[in-house]
């Protein structure tokens, strides 16, 4: 009992610590740092007209400004990677 409660309590603390990973930020692509590496499928595209980055991809539930040509080639379901600066389709998604 006292190992589960111990658990729970560790789940908690890890919640609310920030994570490790890159610098991202959630309004778009210019808050994304050039060394950090993003691997994953579009879940959804989004734009807004007031972002400073418009044109949006949803992966794993995280919004990045992406640009519009990139914004324009991928589809939702694609797997997709940012690395070194410049975003890339890996994968086509099977429609």
């Amino acid at each position: 009992m006292i190992k589960v409660m111990a658990i729970v309590a560790l789940m908690a603390v890890a919640q609310i610590l920030p994570s490790c990973g890159g610098q991202s930020s959630p309004a778009g692509g210019s808050g994304v740092s050039s060394q950090a590496e993003i691997i994953g499928w579009v879940d959804e595209k989004r734009s807004r007209i007031w972002e400073q980055t418009p044109y949006m991809v949803v992966i794993n539930a995280q919004e990045y400004g992406v640009p519009y040509e990139f914004w324009m080639a991928v589809g939702v379901g694609d797997l997709v990677k940012f690395q070194g600066g410049k975003w890339t389709i890996v994968r086509k998604a099977r429609t």
